[in-house]
């Protein structure tokens, strides 16, 4: 299992827990091996190599499958855990988190039967190919069959994940996959409370919109050399570490991945884009590389050493790219750049208020890529609404299309004009990642409150933006979040950083303050 001498030469609270150590450490290696094929993916592997690479991705992924609930190692847990309650006294808290994160990936796991559990990855990978196919019929009867596998597949992994952790629904269960403290939270709750307020916002929104002249369109040669070279720049302000990461294009879907030596961020850039689009692919991946570079570095190879989920990934990319990032404040800091590198001086469309106002437009659009940030909360009501209903068994796949036209009737006022305008946009349904959706919505708050204690902390915050001081923001998340590793769940953190649970009211003030206010 492992060398015994050289793991005894490290002291251990409890006999085995070394032991569990090596393994978990070995399982972390395959998590990096597999993100890293995933971006060669991405990059550079050419088109020939996708099925073999798919193969390959699945099964490093069965081996992790297979490698952690091997009875070797749920024996070895529970021997070491039931040490742990009987002598607390000889465990630290990192230590005891440490098993505490253990023992979640493994209950996780070991959930599933081996056959669901090798389904669910070749579903997540045949999905997307899927998810091509139905775009381009943009027929939703010639893909139900498929999405219904899919759906009937989803419920019993929910079904027995509900078993496994004691949640209320099937759909709940599906929740803590991407943070471990949102199992109980009352999502449509939090959604009750933003629905009318968001409502009456946007309408004054569009109002006022309607009554100010649009802003000009960004014109300029936007060559793709030229975009990364602003892209490249930035991303150093904030701190970020090309030694151990590196910033490239992708022709598919902006990402991070990779480990904290070894980060690899991607983002769309286009020779006739505006620099805007990718700038906002940066931001929102370099938030998530600059996390994944900052984690404890002690811990690095441990569950407790790694992100909190998806829950505070989104949190960080929406602080810095969509809160942040769209600042009058951070505006006049790009501008001035941007001209330079674009050489266009005395380019009236690249003057930081006409910038700030491109990125505060409101687009009511049935398709979420296309939204601005206050109506991506409308699309992902709908979606969740949805999806919810197929998990929990009240809602027949067939009757989704109907049911995705009700639902934007109420939500967004208007029709999809076609199936690709409609469910067709969301591939999540061919994948198999359900409950993601919602992550979204409950991110955008807790970026929100994060930015409120950040400023209540440093009054000379937007200043600091302004001169691109950029570090200032960074040494906060640092002490405050990325060092903390997984010792406490992304809800129990935002408690302890803000004072209060999950609130809709600091959303609401800075959606108001954005689209209402003058204020800067």
């Amino acid at each position: 299992m492992t060398d015994k001498t050289s793991l005894k030469t490290v002291s251990e609270p409890a006999e085995g827990y070394n032991d569990l150590k090596y393994y978990f450490a070995n399982l972390n290696t395959l998590f990096s091996i597999r993100s890293t094929l995933a971006v060669d993916m991405m990059t550079v592997m050419p088109g020939g190599g996708l099925t073999k690479r798919i193969h390959d991705i699945s099964a490093i992924t069965k081996r992790i499958y297979a490698e952690t609930t091997t009875p070797a190692v749920t024996n070895l847990l529970e021997k070491v855990e039931n040490s742990a309650a009987s002598a607390p006294g000889g465990w630290d808290a990192w230590d005891l988190a440490n098993l505490k994160e253990m023992r979640r990936i493994h209950s996780h796991l070991s959930a599933l039967p081996p056959d669901l559990y090798i389904a669910s990855v070749q579903v997540a990978n045949e999905g997307r190919k899927r998810h091509a196919q139905a775009v381009e019929s943009g027929n939703w009867s010639d893909s139900a069959s498929y999405v219904q596998q899919v759906v009937d597949l989803t419920r019993k992994t929910a079904d027995l994940k509900q078993k496994k952790f004691g949640t209320d629904t099937a759909y709940r269960a599906l929740l803590i996959g991407y943070a471990n403290d949102i199992g109980n939270l009352d999502i449509d709750a939090l959604y009750g409370k933003l629905l009318t307020p968001l409502r009456t916002l946007k309408d004054k929104a569009l109002a006022k919109q309607k009554n100010q002249p649009a802003p000009l369109p960004l014109e300029g040669n936007f060559a793709r050399g030229d975009q990364m070279w602003l892209n490249k720049t930035v991303l150093e302000m904030m701190g970020f570490d090309f030694k151990r990461g590196s910033l490239q294009v992708s022709g598919l879907s902006p990402m991070c991945a990779g480990s904290p030596d070894d980060v690899r961020i991607l983002v769309r850039c286009g020779q006739d884009d505006s620099f805007l689009d990718s700038l906002e692919d940066t931001l929102y991946q370099g938030a998530r590389g600059l996390y994944l570079q900052n984690l404890p570095g002690d811990w690095k190879s441990q569950p407790v050493g790694q992100d909190m989920g998806t829950l505070m990934m989104n949190a960080l990319s929406l602080l810095h790219e969509t809160i942040i990032g769209r600042t009058p404040q951070f505006f006049d800091f790009i501008a001035v750049r941007a001209e330079g590198v674009f050489r266009q001086f005395r380019n009236k469309s690249f003057e930081p208020e006409n910038l700030y106002q491109l990125k505060k437009i409101i687009n009511p659009t049935s398709l979420r890529n296309e939204a601005d940030e206050l109506t991506k909360i409308f699309h992902d009501m709908l979606r969740y609404r949805i999806e919810k209903d197929l998990i929990n068994g009240t809602l027949a796949v067939k009757d989704v299309p109907d049911r995705w036209i009700a639902e934007s009737k109420d939500l967004l006022g208007a029709e999809p004009r076609t199936k690709g305008e409609g469910p067709l946009q969301n591939p999540d349904w061919f994948t198999g990642r359900f409950g993601f959706i919602p992550t979204n919505t409950l991110s955008h708050m807790i970026a929100a409150q994060l930015h409120d204690k950040l400023f209540a902390e440093d009054s000379h915050m937007s200043d600091h933006i302004r001169d691109g001081q950029f570090d200032q923001i960074g040494n906060w998340l640092k002490t405050h979040i990325y060092g903390k590793g997984r010792t406490a769940g992304t809800l129990g953190l935002v408690q302890q950083l803000t004072g209060s649970g999950l609130s809709e009211q600091p959303l609401l003030s800075h959606l108001e303050r954005r689209y209402l206010s003058d204020k800067r």
